[in-house]
C-alpha cells in the first residue's frame, strides 16, 4: 500500500532547497554589490589622495618657481658637517617662527636636510651661495610633508646635485655617488622631459627604508631654464590599505613596465588631471579568502538560510504526517473499493451523529450476485458494487450515512423525524439502484432489504439495529426478492 501524502519526498527536499538557494543568491548577490562599492570608494579615495599630492606638488613648485628668496621667513643657522664625503646642513633649532610675530605664538616644528658634495659646506663657494638663496624654502617642504599622513617625503633636487629633504631620513642615506649620477638617472630624464605635467611613477622601493612608494615628480623651471626637480614620495602600502574592508588586495600596475596579474579585476585607469602616466588600479580577487571573508561576514544571514531549510523541511513533514495519519485514518474506516464507510466507519460515524426523532437502519443486498459474477466475470460484478454505492450516495442526503460491510451487503442510515417519510427515502434509494441498473449489466439487476426504524432513544444499540435489519433482509430473500421488508 503506497501511502497518500500532500507533498512527495523529493518536494520536501528541493522546494526548502530551491528557497534557500534563492536566499543564499541574494545574499551572495549584495555581498558582491558590497564589494563593488567599497572597492569604488576604495578607488576614488586612492585617486583623490594622488590627485591632492599632485596638487602639493604644483603648489610647491610654484613657491620653487616665483619665490626664490622669501623675505618672511626667519631661519636659525644650520649644522653644517661633512660625512662619507658628502655635506649634510639641517637647522640648528627644529622650531620655526615667523618673523615680525608675537614670540607667544607657538612655533611651527621642522624637519629637513640638505645634502651635496663637500663643496655645499663652504660657504665661500657657488653651490652654497645658490642653496642660500633657496634654503628659505625648506620649511615649505617641511609643512607640506606633515600635511598627509601618506606622504612619507618631499625633495627638491637641484640640477648642480644637491638635494633638499623633509624629513631628513631620506636625506641622511644619500650617498656622493648618488649626487655624482643624479641627473643621469632615468626619472630625471624622464621628468625634465615634461616640463607642463607631473610625472607618477612606482610603486617602488626606496634605499632608505625599503618600503614602497608612489613617486610624484616635476621639473622646476625658472626663466626657462630647468633648475631641478621637486619628488613627492608616498607611502603605497598606507595607500593600499582598506582598513579591513576588502578581503583582497588594491594594487597600482604601470602598465608600461609590468602586465596584469591573472587575478586582476575592476582594472581602471587613473584619471589625474596634469598627471603623466599608464598606471591602473586593480583588485587581485583571491577566490578562497573571499569566500572566507563572505561566511565570516555574513555568518548570521547562512546560519537564518540554514534554518529556513531545516525548518521548511520538518514544517513540510509535519504536513506529509498530518495528511498521512488522515489518510490511514480514512482508510480504516472506509471501503477501498468503493469509498462508503466499513463496519467500523459506520459506527464511528452513529456515535457522534445528531439523531432525529426516528432511525433507519436498511440492510441492502443485491439479488442474484452470484449469478451475475458466474455469467459476466467478476469485473463486471465489481462494476455492480461500485454502481450500486453510487447510487446509495446520489439518493441519500448529507446528514445520511452509507456503507458496504463486505461482498454485496450494503448499509444505509437515515434519522428524521416522520416514520412514513423515511420509509419513502429508503424505496427511492432501491429504485434508483433498480431503474438505471441495465446501464452496468444487461439486462439489469434488482436489489432486496430489511428496515428497521426505531425511536430516537433505541438507536444507541447499532448490532441490536443491524441485527434486526439484516433478519428482515433475509425475509425479504426468502419471500421473493425485490423489495424492502420494514
Amino acid at each position: 500500500m503506497q501511502l497518500k501524502r500532500h507533498f512527495s519526498l523529493k518536494f520536501v527536499f528541493l522546494m526548502p532547497l530551491v528557497l534557500s538557494a534563492i536566499v543564499l543568491a541574494l545574499t551572495i548577490k549584495n555581498y558582491v554589490d558590497l564589494v563593488n562599492r567599497e572597492i569604488s570608494d576604495e578607488y576614488g579615495r586612492i585617486q583623490n589622495d594622488l590627485s591632492r599630492a599632485a596638487k602639493l606638488v604644483t603648489a610647491i613648485d610654484y613657491s620653487f618657481t616665483n619665490y626664490s628668496k622669501s623675505q618672511y621667513i626667519f631661519l636659525l643657522e644650520h649644522n653644517r658637517q661633512i660625512k662619507n664625503s658628502v655635506c649634510q646642513m639641517w637647522p640648528i633649532d627644529a622650531l620655526l617662527l615667523t618673523d615680525g610675530r608675537n614670540h607667544d605664538m607657538p612655533a611651527v616644528d621642522i624637519n629637513y636636510m640638505l645634502v651635496g658634495t663637500t663643496e655645499l659646506c663652504d660657504s665661500d663657494s657657488d653651490v652654497y651661495q645658490r642653496v642660500a638663496s633657496q634654503v628659505s624654502l625648506a620649511p615649505v617642504l617641511s609643512f607640506m610633508h606633515d600635511i598627509d599622513e601618506t606622504i612619507l617625503g618631499v625633495q627638491y633636487i637641484d640640477r648642480e646635485g644637491y638635494l633638499m629633504s623633509s624629513p631628513d631620513t631620506y636625506a641622511k642615506q644619500a650617498t656622493a655617488e648618488l649626487l655624482d649620477t643624479i641627473k643621469a638617472r632615468p626619472f630625471w630624464q624622464s621628468t625634465a622631459q615634461n616640463p607642463d605635467v607631473i610625472s607618477i611613477s612606482g610603486p617602488a622601493p626606496i634605499a632608505a627604508t625599503s618600503d614602497l612608494v608612489m613617486s610624484l615628480t616635476m621639473p622646476v623651471y625658472s626663466l626657462g631654464e630647468h633648475q631641478g626637480m621637486l619628488s613627492l614620495d608616498i607611502a603605497y602600502d598606507e595607500l593600499m590599505d582598506t582598513r579591513g574592508k576588502l578581503s583582497g588586495k588594491l594594487e597600482i600596475i604601470n602598465a608600461t613596465t609590468a602586465s596584469f596579474p591573472d587575478n586582476a579585476t575592476r582594472v581602471e585607469q587613473f584619471n589625474l588631471e596634469g598627471v603623466r602616466g599608464d598606471h591602473h588600479l586593480i583588485y587581485r580577487l583571491d577566490p578562497i579568502k573571499e569566500i572566507g571573508y563572505f561566511v565570516s561576514s555574513h555568518r548570521y544571514s547562512l546560519l537564518v538560510i540554514g534554518f529556513i531549510y531545516v525548518f521548511s523541511v520538518i514544517v513540510l513533514f509535519l504536513i506529509n504526517t498530518r495528511v498521512e495519519h488522515g489518510y490511514l485514518k480514512d482508510l480504516a474506516a472506509k471501503d477501498a473499493m468503493t469509498g462508503l464507510l466499513n463496519r467500523r466507519g459506520l459506527q464511528d460515524f452513529l456515535v457522534n451523529a445528531q439523531h432525529g426523532e426516528y432511525v433507519a437502519i436498511a440492510v441492502f443486498d443485491i439479488d442474484n450476485f452470484k449469478s451475475i459474477n458466474d455469467t459476466y466475470g467478476h469485473d463486471v460484478g465489481d462494476n455492480v458494487i461500485c454502481y450500486m454505492a453510487d447510487q446509495i450516495t446520489y439518493s441519500i442526503r448529507a446528514s445520511d450515512a452509507a456503507a458496504r460491510f463486505g461482498g454485496e451487503e450494503f448499509v444505509v442510515y437515515m434519522s428524521g423525524s416522520n416514520r412514513d417519510a423515511l420509509k419513502k427515502s429508503l424505496l427511492r434509494v432501491q429504485q434508483s439502484i433498480r431503474s438505471r441498473s441495465q446501464e452496468v449489466v444487461a439486462p439489469g439487476f434488482t436489489v432486496s432489504g430489511g428496515v428497521e426504524i426505531v425511536d430516537e432513544a433505541q438507536a444507541s444499540n447499532f448490532e441490536a439495529l443491524f441485527k434486526a435489519a439484516d433478519e428482515k433482509l433475509y425475509q425479504a430473500k426468502t419471500s421473493g426478492k425485490d423489495k424492502l421488508v420494514f
